[in-house]
């Protein structure tokens, strides 16, 4: 201890805490200044997962609403004039109008329930609609196709699309297959239309995203 005390390295150092070792913390535990400018700032993080959670919301949605409500356009009895593609567009109104009812739930909640920061409420509303419209379609299409097999395709596309859209993790991290499908994946351009709504828009990558998802 007697030769410690007797170092000039720690004569130094012994001095510098005596005369300012607030500065010293300060310096230990932020050793950098930062000057931080915030750019379409979302104030919450429930807000910033709002997006994710809400389009997946709205293809569950419609996953259930094709199951439960059996597509049968090839069984429709025989009318005069009308053809299959009358059956099929007709028969869709169903979903189409169920899933718009979920998109209006979902969105009043996102909105007044949950209180998520959103500057453009109407047109996440229509980010909303417009998704639900591709979704439902979509899994429609595939469940009046193949009946169970599409249905079970439907799944598949989503548990694929929870992993690798860029929902909950950048798109630049996840590895190398995801970085090349997520384009051609649907929940893509819906949560960066909501995304828009949330934080703020960019030129118009709002209305890209949404022509893109139609």
């Amino acid at each position: 201890l007697n030769e410690l005390s007797a170092d000039e390295q720690y004569k130094e150092v012994a001095q510098m805490l005596e005369n300012d070792p607030t500065l010293i913390a300060q310096f230990v535990t932020s050793p950098l200044s930062m000057d931080e400018q915030k750019f379409y700032e979302i104030s919450t993080y429930g807000s910033a997962m709002a997006p994710f959670y809400t389009v997946l919301a709205l293809w569950v949605g419609g996953l259930i609403t094709v199951a439960l409500v059996h597509v049968k356009v090839k069984d429709c009895e025989e009318i005069e004039g009308v053809r299959g593609v009358h059956k099929f567009f007709g028969r869709y109104i169903t979903f189409f109008l169920i899933g718009q009812v979920q998109t209006l739930v979902t969105v009043l909640g996102d909105l007044y329930f949950v209180d998520i920061q959103c500057p453009h409420p109407l047109l996440f509303w229509c980010a909303c609609a417009l998704s639900s419209l591709v979704f439902t379609f979509m899994m429609y299409s595939l469940t009046a196709a193949w009946g169970n097999v599409g249905q079970a395709i439907a799944v598949v596309v989503m548990v694929i699309q929870v992993a690798g859209a860029g929902g909950t993790f950048p798109v630049e991290v996840l590895p190398e297959v995801y970085r090349v499908i997520y384009r051609f994946m649907p929940f893509n351009y819906a949560m960066n239309a909501l995304r828009e709504c949330v934080g703020g828009m960019y030129r118009f990558d709002y209305a890209k995203d949404l022509a893109i998802l139609l």
